[in-house]
């Protein structure tokens, strides 16, 4: 009897249990409709652009979504599949990755379906984006552009310091008084501009003042550029200021000094070129550093190098006449592309002022291919490299790219801005040189792009390997190396409008590499 209630008992309580039970996982499975998920936003956005090389595009939805790889071939750009999509654990972004070409176009398309909500439900709306390259503005920085067009340094003839002054031995490049000859040569060749390094500092006597026949010297100069139909850039390089930026920043005795030193100097130039016209330009420094750092720099100095550039600036104006509204030309740190975006800073109120920058990239090809034994070591770039005879990384992409940012800085704000300096070295293989042509022509190309003049180094050498920079003959305006069909080819490559001449034209002259050489 006893069993018998106590079986029932038990009974009851597990018929209690199991509905209670039920009751409870009824209520935990209750499901919330939660929808689709929507498209929310892509990054890159579509006003950005998209340049060439392999990219990551992150496509952004409101909720937690779901992928399956099999599904990446549907996904394309260009109306090529991406390389790879992929949703990393429990997110709300779907990563892609795939190849730009050249188009100024790039239009990613994600079809319908593929995108899945947490509750099974698709994205059910095609996603297609779209950014595209613009045209250049037409801004004051545009006209600049065309001004200047393709340009030439007269390298190493009046930048000359230290003991080849001092000991009279003469100017770097070997040449004497200038004619007119190579000005004649580039004019006829396209070019628009000669930038003229000069050093000042080592002319001058114990009082600051610049000697006057070397004044005069430097002023037949211009006269002869600007008499062939040449704008001329004038600029202080290699003075005794230009790598005493650190010293100066930690000396406040130095600092003042170097104040008072580029003042006098610059109202001695300007008062000198006041009366000349537009085709007369004035930049203020070439590559002012701190010592033997070429790529860092400090708050200090960054600040301190505005301030120079300021000194200058006002130096000039307050000489008047044509200096008053003159085009001057400022640098920042070492004339570095990615330190000057980052810290030069035009004075406020400052008109009519331009931005210098220098770009030897990849170093090691293009000034510094050969070992200190004479052994080659980089002799090839882009695309058909070879890894052992090449700088990674620094191939036709990161050209482009190097040279948009200062678009996108500078000439897109209406600033105008210049590449300075650039080159690449006379070497020793028929091979190695291909890739240096190759390698000049799309740099150019590049600057067409972005809007920017260039102006080659030239520091009148006969030689091939390191520092070999010859391409016009200072003193007879002849042609040294390949500097007859290179020179007009790269004035077509900055300058040229035709649509049709672009980078994949360019691409496809890529030489093969042949193999490595002493």
């Amino acid at each position: 009897m006893k069993l018998k209630n106590i079986f029932n008992t038990l009974s009851l309580a597990a018929v209690a249990l199991v509905a209670t039970g039920c009751q409870d996982t009824d209520a935990q499975i209750d499901i919330v409709e939660v929808g689709a998920p929507s498209f929310v936003s892509i990054t890159p956005a579509e006003t950005s652009v998209m340049l060439f090389g392999e990219k990551t595009i992150t496509v952004n939805f409101d909720k937690n979504i779901g992928f399956a790889t099999k599904n990446t071939s549907k996904i394309t750009l260009n109306g090529t599949p991406v390389k790879f999509a992929n949703v990393a654990g429990v997110s709300k972004s779907l990563t892609i990755r795939a190849d730009v070409d050249f188009s100024k176009t790039q239009k990613l398309h994600i079809p319908a379906g593929i995108i899945i909500g947490p509750q099974q439900k698709a994205y059910d709306k095609d996603i297609d984006i779209t950014w595209t390259i613009k045209d250049l503005p037409d801004n004051d920085a545009t006209k600049m552009t065309k001004k200047l067009g393709w340009g030439w340094n007269l390298g190493n003839h009046f930048d000359t310091s230290g003991d080849a002054i001092s000991k009279g031995w003469g100017y770097w490049d070997g040449v004497g008084i200038m004619s007119a000859a190579p000005f004649t040569a580039l004019a006829g060749a396209g070019a628009k501009t000669v930038r003229m390094p000069v050093t000042w500092t080592d002319h001058m006597d114990e009082s600051n003042v610049i000697n006057a026949a070397y004044l005069d010297e430097v002023k037949g100069a211009v006269d002869l550029a600007i008499g062939a139909g040449l704008n001329v850039i004038l600029n202080t390089h290699h003075d005794s200021f230009e790598t005493a930026l650190g010293d100066a920043a930690n000396d406040e005795a130095k600092a003042a000094e170097i104040k008072a030193l580029i003042e006098t100097l610059w109202t001695q130039v300007a008062n000198k070129f006041k009366d000349y016209d537009d085709h007369l330009i004035f930049e203020t420094f070439n590559e002012v550093h701190a010592g033997d750092d070429w790529g860092t720099g400090s708050d200090a100095q960054f600040a301190l190098l505005n301030a120079w550039n300021k000194y200058a600036i006002d130096a000039i104006r307050a000489t008047g006449g044509n200096n008053s509204t003159r085009w001057i030309a400022i640098a920042g740190y070492a004339a570095n592309i990615d330190l000057t975006i980052a810290h030069l800073t035009i004075p406020e109120g400052a008109t009519n002022i331009m931005v210098g920058v220098h770009c030897y990239d990849p170093y090691n090809f293009c000034l510094h291919p050969m070992s200190d034994d004479g052994k080659v070591q980089v002799n090839s770039w882009g695309h058909n490299a070879n890894a052992s005879t090449s700088v990674s990384g620094a191939n036709e992409e990161y050209v482009i790219a190097q040279l948009y940012k200062l678009r996108e800085a500078y000439i897109e704000k209406g600033i105008p801005c210049y590449l300075g300096e650039y080159g690449c070295v006379w070497q020793t293989t028929d091979n190695a040189n291909a890739f240096r042509k190759y390698y000049m022509e799309f740099f150019c190309r590049a600057a067409n792009l972005a809007g920017i003049p260039m102006f080659v180094w030239d520091n009148n050498s006969k030689e091939s390997g390191n520092e070999a920079n010859g391409y016009l003959d200072h003193a007879t305006g002849a042609w040294l190396n390949d500097g007859a069909t290179l020179v007009p080819m790269m004035v077509k490559a900055c300058t040229d409008a035709d649509a049709s001449y672009w980078f994949d034209t360019i691409w496809s002259k890529s030489p093969t590499y042949q193999g490595p050489t002493e």
